[in-house]
C-alpha cells in the first residue's frame, strides 16, 4: 500500500485556487473533498487510482459495474446541462428530461445532496460546469 500511496495519493488539505472566487472554490471543495464526485465519474488506471487525464469524464466501469456519465462540459459527450439544471438535479434528482436519478446517483441525491443549502448546490454546479471539457463517450450517453 505504501508504494501505491507514493504514486497516487495526494496528502494534505484542500488548496484554494487564488485565481477563482469564493463560490467556485467552495464548489471545488465540496465536489472533490466531501462529495467525492470523481470517485464515480472518473475512470481508474491499471492500479485502481483515478485517471486524472480523464477527470470527471465518465467511465464504463462505475460502482456496481454501471456506466457513469461524463459530467464535463464537453459539447458532444459531456453532460450539457446548465448550472441551473445541474443544481436542480442535485437538489431533486430530476433530470432536464424529467426522468429521475437512479442507482448510486439516486442514493447520493436522496441521502446527501438534497440536504445541502442552495448556496452549496449552486457552488458545486458552478464548479462542475467550469471543468475542462473532455470528449469521452461512455455508454449510451443518455443522462
Amino acid at each position: 500500500m505504501r508504494f501505491w500511496q507514493l504514486l497516487f495519493f495526494d496528502e494534505g488539505e484542500f488548496v484554494v485556487d487564488a485565481d477563482k472566487d469564493d463560490e467556485w472554490n467552495r464548489g471545488a471543495y465540496l465536489a472533490t473533498a466531501l462529495a467525492h464526485c470523481a470517485e464515480c465519474h472518473t475512470p481508474r488506471n491499471f492500479a485502481g487510482a483515478l485517471n486524472r487525464d480523464l477527470w470527471m469524464a465518465g467511465t464504463e466501469d462505475g460502482p456496481d459495474g454501471d456506466t457513469v456519465p461524463n459530467i464535463t462540459p464537453a459539447r458532444a459527450s459531456g453532460l450539457g446541462w446548465s448550472p441551473d439544471q445541474l443544481a436542480f438535479f442535485l437538489k431533486t434528482g430530476t433530470k432536464p428530461d424529467w426522468e429521475t436519478a437512479s442507482g448510486t446517483m439516486g442514493e447520493a441525491v436522496n441521502d446527501s445532496y438534497k440536504f445541502l443549502t442552495d448556496e452549496d448546490i449552486r457552488a458545486i454546479s458552478r464548479y462542475i460546469n467550469t471543468l475542462p471539457a473532455i470528449e469521452n463517450y461512455v455508454g449510451s450517453q443518455s443522462y
